[in-house]
């Protein structure tokens, strides 16, 4: 068998390690939540459960695997796309902070990390600190949205007002983040309009598998398929295998004439988790905001 075809054949089945570990967190928060005496009865307090779970998960995922462990697809790509990062940086949830270490260039004067999971901060704040990013580096409890994202920066005194049309960041960093967020097309536009002309928006995404091109496979898609029937969205923090984010990334910007610069390319066509990435550059124009240290 081929490198590239066992390559292909673990892909399918990949998965099912994370889906079974992430039932395994979810299972552990129920019963740990229920051991302390608090029953869940209302949706808020099970949306609670699977947000701790979640984070769980994520902290496991995203800790530093044993020696001689062979790197993961996304670890490869990630880093040289965060090199390119420049200036005021919007980082979209940033999890964990594993890939803070590939942002730590002089070009860089202030990331924010848009995290909505609360109980990844502490670890998100103790990679800053490791990386001695802690004077550059702010954690915003907000999700992908442009009313989150002002009312923390408003909340924290970086901005003291914002009028909408208003850019603030010169590069948005989106790294496995799309694939979970409630509405991306919606969630696309608005960071797209907080980009500010010329910036760039960094992507490394995973995306429904691209089975009608040449490299695709339509086995790969119907996993994907399968996999989400399985309750993969609701175990793995709303995560969506099936999304083809190559097209909300370029409907965000239609109404400007489209991006200045597409350089987008697909990674592990084959897989069950193709790969997105590159760098989209937006065209120029006004309606800069400038952000306080």
């Amino acid at each position: 068998m081929s490198s590239l075809t066992s390559q292909w054949a673990w892909s399918l089945f990949e998965p099912t390690l994370m889906l079974k570990s992430a039932i395994y967190h979810y299972v552990k928060t129920v019963f740990t939540t229920i051991a302390k005496g608090d029953i869940p009865l209302s949706a808020s307090q099970w949306q609670k459960i699977r947000g701790t779970a979640f984070s769980s998960l994520w902290l496991e995922f995203s800790a530093p695997k044993p020696p001689g462990t062979p790197p993961s697809l996304s670890a490869g790509l990630i880093p040289p796309i965060l090199s390119q990062a420049t200036g005021v940086v919007l980082e979209v949830g940033p999890g964990s902070g594993s890939q803070m270490s590939s942002l730590k260039g002089p070009q860089i004067t202030k990331i924010y990390g848009a995290e909505p999971c609360i109980d990844l901060h502490q670890k998100l704040q103790s990679q800053a600190n490791d990386q001695n990013l802690h004077d550059k580096y702010q954690i915003l409890a907000a999700g992908a949205s442009t009313d989150q994202i002002v009312k923390e920066l408003l909340r924290g005194g970086f901005i003291t007002s914002w009028e909408e049309g208003d850019s603030l960041f010169d590069t948005i960093i989106c790294v496995r983040a799309l694939c979970s967020i409630s509405d991306p097309e919606t969630a696309a536009s608005e960071l797209y309009k907080l980009l500010r002309p010329g910036g760039r928006m960094l992507i490394c995404e995973h995306v429904a598998n691209p089975w009608t091109k040449p490299k695709g496979s339509i086995l790969a898609r119907v996993f994907q398929q399968v996999y989400m029937v399985c309750g993969w969205a609701f175990f793995i923090g709303d995560c969506r295998l099936n999304q083809d984010t190559a097209q909300i990334l370029v409907k965000a910007a239609e109404e400007d004439g489209g991006w200045a610069e597409n350089n987008l390319e697909m990674a592990a066509s084959f897989s069950t988790f193709p790969y997105l990435h590159g760098v989209l550059v937006k065209r120029s124009g006004t309606g800069v905001l400038n952000l306080r240290d």
